[in-house]
C-alpha cells in the first residue's frame, strides 16, 4: 500500500493550499501544514471539505446539519469543535477500509501524550471518555482523488440541553481536561497532527500493521451487542470485546471463555452494555 506524493513536512501542498479561498470563511491560516479554513455557522464542515483540495481543513463554530456514520444526526452547537481535514485518496476504497480506526487510534494517543483528555476509542469511530462519548470521526470520500476527515468533539457544549436522550451516554472534554488545553490554539495543531500521523502510519502498515496498536485503545474489556446489518446470520450478537484481528474482524469472548470472530462488515452498530 502506498501513499501519493506524501510529504511529512508538506511544503508544497501549504504553499499551494494558502491559495485556497472559500466565500463565508472568517479566517485562514497556516496550522501544522495545513491550510486551515474557519467559519461560523455551516451546515457541515464535510460538505465544505467535499469542494477542497487535499491538505486544507474547514474549521466551524457549530453545524447545522452534522451527521454521523450511517447519516445518522450528530448534534454540533455552540462550544464544540468541528472540523474536516482533506488527504490525499489513490481511488482505492477497498485498500483504505478501517482508516477511521486509524484516525481514531491517532487522536487517543495524541491527546494521551499531549495531556488534553483521557480518551479512548469504541469500535468503529467513536471517541469516549470512561463510558460516555465525548467525540466521533467520519472518514468520507471528498473529489475522486481526496478523503474527507470528520472530527467533531463536544468541548464546553452540553449537546444534551438540545436532544435529552443523549444525556446518558455523552460527556464534554471540559469536565475532564486541564484548564488551558481546550482552545482553538491546542486542539487544531493536536487533531491535525493526528489526522496526518494516521495517514502516514496507514498508507506504511495497513491495518493489519496498526491491529496491535488499536487494541490498546479501546480501554478495559467491555460486554457488547453488537447489532446486525440484513443479511447476517443473527439480528445481533452478543461477547465480550477483545478487539479486532489484523483483517479487521472483531474479536470477541462467549461466556464459556471461547474467542470468536464476527466479521466487521455485517456489524451496523456496537453497545456497550
Amino acid at each position: 500500500m502506498t501513499c501519493p506524493a506524501l510529504d511529512p513536512a508538506l511544503p508544497a501542498a501549504a504553499s499551494a493550499a494558502r491559495e485556497t479561498v472559500r466565500p463565508g470563511a472568517f479566517g485562514q491560516e497556516t496550522i501544522a501544514g495545513w491550510n486551515v479554513l474557519r467559519f461560523g455557522s455551516v451546515p457541515s464542515t464535510q460538505d465544505i471539505g467535499a469542494t477542497l483540495p487535499p491538505w486544507n481543513a474547514a474549521v466551524a463554530e457549530l453545524q447545522t446539519a452534522g451527521r454521523g456514520q450511517w447519516k445518522r444526526t450528530f448534534t454540533s452547537d455552540r462550544g464544540g469543535f468541528y472540523m474536516t481535514a482533506v488527504l490525499p485518496f489513490d481511488g482505492d476504497a477497498m485498500l483504505w477500509r478501517g482508516f477511521a480506526l486509524a484516525v481514531g487510534w491517532a487522536v487517543v494517543s495524541t491527546f494521551r501524550a499531549q495531556g488534553i483528555a483521557p480518551l479512548r476509542l469504541r469500535w468503529p469511530n467513536d471517541l469516549m471518555i470512561g463510558g460516555r462519548k465525548a467525540g466521533g470521526i467520519l472518514v468520507s470520500q471528498g473529489a475522486s482523488n481526496t478523503l474527507c476527515v470528520g472530527l467533531g468533539f463536544n468541548v464546553r457544549n452540553r449537546p444534551w440541553l438540545r436532544e435529552p436522550a443523549l444525556e446518558s451516554g455523552a460527556c464534554r472534554l471540559a469536565d475532564f481536561a486541564p484548564a488551558g488545553r481546550l482552545g482553538f490554539e491546542t486542539l487544531a495543531p493536536a487533531l491535525l497532527d493526528a489526522v496526518r500521523l494516521a495517514y502516514l502510519s496507514f498508507s506504511l502498515r495497513g491495518l493489519g500493521g496498526l491491529a496491535d496498536l488499536l487494541n490498546q485503545s479501546w480501554g478495559p474489556a467491555r460486554t457488547v451487542r453488537l447489532e446486525m446489518a440484513e443479511g447476517a446470520p443473527a439480528s445481533e450478537i452478543r461477547g465480550t470485546f477483545r478487539g479486532i484481528l489484523p483483517d479487521g474482524d472483531l474479536l470477541l469472548d462467549d461466556p464459556a471463555g471461547g474467542s470468536f470472530p464476527v466479521k466487521a462488515h455485517l456489524v451496523r452498530r456496537l453497545h456497550e452494555c
